[in-house]
Order: C-alpha cells, then structure tokens, then sequence
C-alpha cells in the first residue's frame, strides 16, 4: 500500500513521539505506570469538561466539578488512594472508567448539579 507523502510524515513523526512517549512512562516510579497515566488522563479530561460553571449554565450534565477545586488537589488524593482502588486492566478499560468516575463522586470531586437546580427551585 502507497501512501502520500503527508501521510507518511504523519506517520513517521508519530512513530518519534510515541517513543518518546514510552520511554517517558516506562521511566514512571508509579505501577503500572500506563494505568496511572490513563487514570490522570481520564481525570484531567473530566475536570477540564465539567467545570461547575459551564455544565450548571447549561444543564446537560448530572455532575460536575465544583468550583475552586485545583487539579492538584486531585492528584494528591489520588496519590493517597492509589494503591486501595486496584486499578489494572485486568477487567477491562470500563472497569478503569467506572472506578475512577466513582472516586471522584466518593471524593466531591465529582458533584451532583441537581442539588444547585432544587436550591433555586426553593429560592423562587
């Protein structure tokens, strides 16, 4: 198969950065590196998503982060709890999805918006 000469510098700077990418994550002092890498992926993708602001405005979404919570506040809790939520792959990327969706709920970090919409319901 042929492919233009785009594609194929597409291709080849690809290859470069993904084993850039490798070793970088092979070098990780956290195991399974990959897992941990996946983990904040799906937590920094949340918390940049479903700000409070954007998502309570809109009303599209059952949760949200609340407001002033930092990243990092995140990953430190992370960090602590790591090692008791058991996250691998063995089960399935939805098993990975599903736990860390419910220690974000577990933690706050990760809020209902309803409570918001039945405080202003009582407001009026």
């Amino acid at each position: 198969m042929e492919i233009d000469i785009q594609e194929q510098t597409r291709r080849d700077d690809v290859y470069v950065d993904i084993n850039k990418i490798v070793d970088s994550v092979t070098v990780l002092p956290v195991f399974p590196s990959l897992v941990w890498v996946w983990c904040w992926d799906l937590i920094v993708d949340q918390y940049k998503s479903r700000q409070w602001g954007d998502l309570v405005d809109d009303g599209f979404e059952d949760y949200a982060i609340p407001q002033g919570l930092e990243l990092k506040t995140i990953w430190n809790k992370l960090w602590e709890d790591a090692d008791s939520l058991g996250l691998s792959l063995e089960y399935g990327a939805e098993s990975v999805v599903e736990t860390i969706d419910d220690w974000l709920k577990e933690n706050d970090f990760l809020v209902s918006t309803e409570n918001e919409e039945e405080d202003e319901d009582e407001d009026e």
